[in-house]
């Protein structure tokens, strides 16, 4: 061997050594995030990360069934809540690839008795059909049937119910807003031009060609069973951060039970593994030509001409949401919720790069969203809402101690951020189950530490009328007008207040 050949090898092995090492950077920072995410109970489920087909990153946390003491592994099964519209949008691209299906032909084509004849296949990809979500199309028939289960094969009859005593929200094309029960009805397109049910179709045509052995559509109550899945759980505040599991909830029997067997929006049920396969496959073109996944991935151009833009951070494709911010690359995401579970996948497209993450509680979104980030090489500190702490400590300790306690961590920005939302959260937890002096100390607090803030003082203006307290409430709903005059609710409540 030569001389040359060994400077190659050289090469060769000293730039496999240095993906090595930022492949196990990239872990080491994903696995500090998310195991303080862990500490603060907003991590429970399963992490997963790759880069260039091959895993940096994978590790479980919490339990999939807290009763049983049964623990999170790599083969969890989680429902992927909307995160499962990706591969409802895969089908259709499919079929479109196969030329069985026109992404600009009116739905109305497909099932003549659909009653919006300008509404697109496109339309329904990219959330401009101004179709509303599905509540709106169901609550009033589970109000009559609080025991009928819904699915796909019901949503073209609650459409036709819904459209004669509703317009659309708007002109199809006109605006962006979200709509499952749009997906819905994508999921009856598949089934209707292939000849198979969703089910049958995801599994031949997306499971089975990316590997995914541990995914499937959920079609019966049944499936809630399989040994490997995880049960779904909530806090049921944040001051006592006590799990409950969703399904012996009432007030979310809806999803849990109504809407549970609900397709093409929603519906399946995943690994992080199986996950990071899809994103292999589609990267590989194994079910999407090339083409068609560009299409994908590019944002939705409204009739104005103006951007499908559901947040300011993001424009929407065809199933896919697209980071704006292209400077580390371009990155595609997609995201689910329900009662008791969150979902996230982000892919760099340029970067190969994919993360995925799993919960079986609901938490904070936003702090997935940010885990992109790591993947680029950055350092992601976690930080702590203090808020919460807060609301954790009035409860166990007592204000004396809450305060105390606060006014040390409060300058620590580092490792806490003190966030209004949250407060107002608090407060109205506590409202909840009749704890009056911790709702008043958090409120009072949130005007302390946020004296220029209308919001603030129209929590604290609420709860003091709520627990009887008109002379107090009457000064903090002249503080909320004096600081935003255009609040016409607190002009109004103010004058109820004084009439009486």
């Amino acid at each position: 061997m030569g001389k040359i050949s060994f400077i190659f090898i050289g090469i060769i092995l000293m730039q496999t050594a240095a993906v090595r090492i930022s492949a196990q950077s990239v872990g080491k920072n994903l696995d500090n995030y998310y195991q303080a995410l862990n500490r603060d109970h907003e991590m429970n489920g399963n992490v997963a990360a790759s880069e260039n087909g091959m895993t940096i990153y994978q590790h479980s946390f919490g339990f999939k069934d807290i009763a049983a003491e049964k623990v999170n592994d790599n083969n969890s099964q989680f429902e992927l809540a909307s995160v499962s519209k990706l591969f409802t949008a895969v089908a259709v691209l499919q079929l479109k690839d196969r030329d069985l299906v026109e992404l600009d032909a009116p739905f109305q084509r497909y099932f003549p008795e659909f009653p919006y004849p300008r509404i697109t296949i496109r339309h329904l990809l990219s959330h401009t059909s101004g179709l509303p979500d599905i509540e709106t199309l169901v609550d009033s028939l589970i109000a009559k049937k609080p025991v009928k289960q819904f699915t796909i094969h019901d949503d073209l009859e609650n459409v036709l119910i819904y459209s004669r005593g509703h317009s659309l929200k708007f002109q199809p094309g006109e605006k962006w807003i979200y709509s499952s029960a749009g997906y819905h009805l994508l999921g009856v397109l598949v089934e209707k031009i292939s000849g198979q049910t969703l089910a049958a179709y995801t599994h031949d045509h997306i499971f089975k060609i990316a590997g995914m052995d541990h995914s499937y559509i959920q079609t019966a109550m049944k499936q809630k069973e399989d040994p490997s899945r995880t049960k779904n759980y909530q806090y049921s505040n944040h001051f006592e951060v006590k799990l409950q599991w969703v399904d012996t909830l009432s007030d979310w029997k809806e999803w849990t039970y109504n809407l549970a067997l609900e397709t093409g929006g929603g519906g399946i049920i995943s690994t992080a593994g199986d996950m990071l396969r899809f994103d292999a496959a589609l990267s590989a073109g194994k079910l999407l030509k090339q083409k068609t996944l560009e299409e994908a991935y590019t944002p939705y151009q409204l009739n104005n001409g103006q951007l499908a833009q559901p947040f300011d951070i993001t424009y929407c494709g065809l199933g896919w949401f697209i980071f704006k911010d292209t400077s580390q690359g371009r990155i595609v995401w997609g995201s689910g919720a329900n009662p008791g579970t969150i979902s996230f996948m982000a892919s760099n497209i340029d970067r190969h790069q994919c993360l995925v993450v799993l919960h079986n509680i609901k938490c904070n979104p936003f702090n997935d969203l940010k885990a992109v980030s790591i993947l680029n090489g950055q350092k992601l500190t976690y930080h702590a809402s203090l808020a919460f702490v807060y609301a954790q400590d009035l409860y166990k300790n007592g204000r004396k101690y809450a305060d105390s306690r606060l006014e040390k961590l409060h300058p620590d920005t580092a490792s806490y951020v003190m966030n209004e939302s949250e407060l107002n959260r608090a407060s109205l937890e506590f409202r909840r189950v009749g704890l009056k002096n911790q709702a008043i100390a958090v409120c009072e607090t949130h005007t302390r530490l946020f004296p220029q803030s209308a919001g603030a003082f129209k929590d604290y203006a609420a709860t003091l009328a709520e627990y009887g307290q008109k002379e107090k409430a009457i000064v903090a709903y002249k503080k909320v007008v004096e600081l935003n005059p255009n609040d016409e609710e607190s002009k109004d409540a103010l004058k109820k207040l004084t009439d009486n």
